[in-house]
């Protein structure tokens, strides 16, 4: 028999004036794994809040376990491993146990604990972690940060978890660790995503759009099975549906022009005295009642008609791609960018040596922690030189994991008319709606924004920058993004004139980018 996580019922939120769920009704499972999935904006990151903090909410959520929540954008700063794990006061117990320093304390903390640190180690290990309890939180890269939040999360096996984007910025290792912990959790997960490797793991899909929560047995594949042929079927009933609507506007037409022929003929008629007044009169009224019972009931009919061609067209644009590129540019030739023997900032007994040409789009590949956006920053940072060191001549563009150039505090529209003030607001919004940002989402201020409304933003930056760029920096450009978004963006990075330097760990999202060039971060740096 299934047993219940939680139970959500009539769940309504709004935010601002803007309601953002209604009469939401569904029930989360234990032993199961679920996929949360959904365009950017669309309240996924929400939703998981909603069910974490019930605040400002109507309805019902009645959890019936305790659970545990990972952000999309967590917060691991100025604090050790230990500390992220909570274990640090019971380390040093053992620690002082160790050397003969314990006091009555140590041994209630050490109580049950004795293999913790081999524990830990050997969960840290699988994971891909140092297993260095001392070692600063703020010098692991963000895919190791994610790992260690993971972690920690998937110790409490009593708890249902919620996760969001659990596998942005996690390398190819990465995500077969995380998906093999899901797995063997024993209590379940709620996991909203994009990355359609994860969601094929799920047991279980809810679709989030503007019509509702929508929910699907199988996996991803099995849902994007069932939604294509959907929306296949939807566009054949609208190309039919339209050709209705044509057929019945020609037919209230012909309707019209008939009955006007009869009245043009009535009146010469009249005119010719060749009948008596009052009988003409008395046709004349009676076409003229009939004609406008007709006129009415097409006009019903073809309002009916075009209202259900409004609902199947929205619906439709729910499903299809936005519209999104990259502004061309003159391409240069020759070399743009080289390092020779440029220290790496937080190893000095490190360098970088590293070459790229015009028009060539590199995949830069590596673990999690190896350099790759130490390295990007890099290129972004040097000023146009040249020099026996490094040489740069490239105009670029750097899109960071945090979208950094972004100002939280200014909205979507502040920060592109700040960042390439030639184009009014009303330029700027068109763009963003081409993004399906819309409305509100425009006005408020970047903080408030999901990631993948964030990183739309960020993109739409790049695509119209203030000046021409031959060269992108894209650094994990497909987290947060929506599956459609995803498929969208590659288009706009292969159709690109300049040269790129993409890194990913997405193997489909870099094959769409049409890279073939790949190079590990182990060629480019030396000791």
């Amino acid at each position: 028999m299934t047993q219940q996580a939680c139970i959500i019922h009539q769940l309504h939120f709004e935010l601002g004036s803007t309601v953002l769920f209604d009469q939401l009704d569904f029930q989360l499972n234990r032993h199961q794994l679920t996929g949360l999935i959904g365009r950017n904006g669309q309240g996924k990151s929400q939703l998981l809040q909603c069910l974490l903090t019930q605040k400002n909410i109507t309805g019902q959520v009645a959890w019936n376990c305790a659970y545990a929540f990972l952000p999309q954008q967590h917060q691991l700063t100025n604090q050790t491993i230990a500390q992220v794990l909570q274990i640090e006061d019971t380390l040093k117990a053992l620690k002082r146990i160790e050397c003969g320093q314990a006091t009555f304390e140590d041994y209630d903390l050490a109580e049950g604990n004795w293999n913790l640190p081999q524990y830990w180690q050997e969960q840290l290990s699988k994971a891909g972690l140092t297993t260095a309890f001392d070692f600063p939180v703020t010098a692991l890269s963000e895919g190791q940060k994610t790992k260690l939040a993971l972690c920690r999360l998937f110790n409490l096996k009593d708890h249902y978890l919620l996760l969001d984007e659990p596998s942005n910025h996690l390398d190819a290792s990465g995500r077969d660790w995380l998906i093999s912990s899901l797995l063997a959790h024993p209590m379940g997960a709620l996991v909203a995503s994009h990355d359609r490797q994860l969601l094929n793991q799920m047991q279980h899909i809810l679709a989030l759009d503007n019509f509702g929560l929508h929910a699907h047995s199988g996996n991803y594949a099995h849902y994007k099975q069932i939604t294509d042929t959907l929306e296949a079927a939807l566009e054949l009933s609208i190309d039919q549906h339209k050709r209705e609507l044509k057929q019945q506007t020609i037919k209230q037409h012909e309707t019209l022009m008939k009955q006007q022929k009869k009245q043009s003929t009535a009146k010469k008629k009249r005119n010719s005295g060749s009948q008596a007044k009052v009988i003409l009169d008395f046709k004349q009224n009676k076409a003229d009642q009939q004609l406008g019972q007709i006129t009415r009931q097409q006009h019903r009919q073809l309002e009916f008609q075009k209202e259900a061609l409004r609902d199947k067209t929205s619906r439709l644009e729910v499903i299809k791609a936005q519209q999104f590129e990259f502004s061309s540019t003159q391409p240069q030739s020759g070399e743009l960018v080289r390092l020779n023997g440029v220290l790496h900032p937080y190893h000095c007994n490190l360098t970088f040596h590293f070459a790229l040409l015009a028009h060539e789009k590199l995949h830069l590949c590596g673990e999690n922690g190896a350099g790759k956006s130490t390295l990007l920053h890099l290129i972004a940072r040097l000023h146009t030189s040249d020099d026996s060191l490094f040489f740069k001549r490239a105009r670029c563009l750097y899109l960071d994991q945090r979208f950094s150039f972004l100002d939280s505090r200014y909205s979507a529209v502040e920060n592109l008319r700040l960042l390439n003030s030639e184009y009014d607001e009303v330029f700027w919004r068109n763009k963003l709606g081409q993004l399906r940002l819309r409305g509100d989402s425009t006005l408020r201020p970047i903080a408030q924004l999901s990631g993948g409304e964030q990183l739309k933003v960020a993109l739409t930056a790049l695509a119209y920058p203030a000046e021409s760029i031959d060269l992108l920096l894209l650094d994990e450009p497909e987290n947060y993004l929506d599956i459609v978004s995803r498929e969208l963006l590659a288009c706009a990075i292969r159709d690109f004139k300049g040269a790129v330097i993409l890194v990913s760990h997405d193997v489909d999202f870099v094959r769409q980018c049409g890279i073939h060039q790949e190079i590990h971060m182990s060629e480019v740096i030396k000791a």
